[in-house]
């Protein structure tokens, strides 16, 4: 969700739980130019509805009765591309009288919009986390924050009379269902992810094989010789690791990937029965044997990087 097309409505029956889990987020959106409208029913917390706007919000509704109307008529009026909703725990959810974020999701489902939940400390099992970078909003999110009565604020720690203290970071944390209508949709399966790591490990291996046989190549240019074999097989290395971790965003699978590579360019490197190497000791030889390894354990250990909301993540 990003761009001045986007149109989010949020759906946080307690506002305050809208200003503290997505406040930043509604800066963020707001300063692409995107349109966001909050639909809450608890009436009268004061200041939060002030604060929304602060950060960024165009419209603050209080809903009453008829959740499933208000929520619809929200949704044509704003003609919203796609809602946010919170990870609701069991007391969260018995507050909850109207059942609005129930009926957000159904309505979601049935108007295929994309969904998002907010979620604070508890992720819900089996889910990706898509954290949204706010540390730019942060320091005007935490001076909308203490604008509020019965909230303070002492650095970053929020009290709220009655609460718990929080701490609030620099990000805030989405899970997107991947089918909307549910709000936990099932995890790839073990089947599944065995699978996909067999056939990586085996894509690793292929590539480490042509690598290996490939990296001693070279072509005279201007009396220089370029290791053009070396530069394309770490180059096909490289491209196929950081693919995997950004288009399936799974650790094990880019792992399995790594070991079928990073082994079969250890076993290639050993001498033959008759005597002969792939892997010569030479600076190609070297460099062949070292990179690999130093790639896989960069793109491995490359944190998740912080993104916007995206409708077509």
């Amino acid at each position: 969700m990003a761009g001045r097309e986007e149109r989010v409505l949020l759906v946080f029956p307690d506002p305050y739980d809208a200003l503290l889990r997505a406040g930043g987020t509604i800066a963020r959106l707001a300063e692409d130019g995107a349109g966001t409208l909050v639909l809450t029913s608890v009436p009268e917390v004061a200041g939060v509805d002030e604060a929304l706007y602060l950060m960024g919000a165009r419209e603050c509704r209080v809903v009453t009765m008829d959740a499933h109307a208000a929520i619809a008529s929200a949704i044509d009026e704003q003609d919203s591309t796609a809602i946010i909703v919170p990870h609701q725990d069991t007391s969260a959810f018995e507050r909850d009288e109207l059942g609005l974020v129930r009926l957000a999701v159904a309505e979601a489902s049935a108007r295929r919009l994309p969904l998002y939940l907010a979620v604070n400390d508890i992720l819900p099992v089996g889910r990706r986390l898509k954290a949204i970078d706010v540390s730019d909003q942060l320091d005007a999110k935490l001076d909308a924050i203490s604008s509020c009565t019965g909230i303070s604020v002492d650095g970053r720690i929020v009290r709220r009379d009655g609460a718990e203290a929080r701490s609030l970071g620099e990000t805030e944390a989405f899970v997107r269902l991947s089918a909307p209508g549910a709000l936990e949709d099932s995890p790839p399966s073990v089947g599944s992810r065995i699978v996909t790591g067999v056939l990586a490990f085996f894509v690793g291996a292929v590539f480490g094989a042509i690598g290996t046989i490939a990296h001693q190549s070279t072509v005279e240019v201007a009396g220089v010789d370029v290791p053009w074999g070396l530069i394309l097989s770490l180059s096909g290395i490289t491209a196929l690791l950081v693919g995997l971790r950004l288009v399936l965003n799974d650790r094990l699978i880019v792992l399995a990937t790594a070991i079928g590579l990073l082994g079969t360019i250890f076993l290639l490197s050993l001498r033959s029965t008759g005597g002969s190497v792939l892997i010569p000791q030479s600076a190609l030889g070297l460099v062949w044997t070292v990179a690999p390894t130093l790639i896989s354990t960069i793109v491995l250990a490359w944190p998740r990087l912080p993104a916007r909301l995206s409708r077509r993540a």
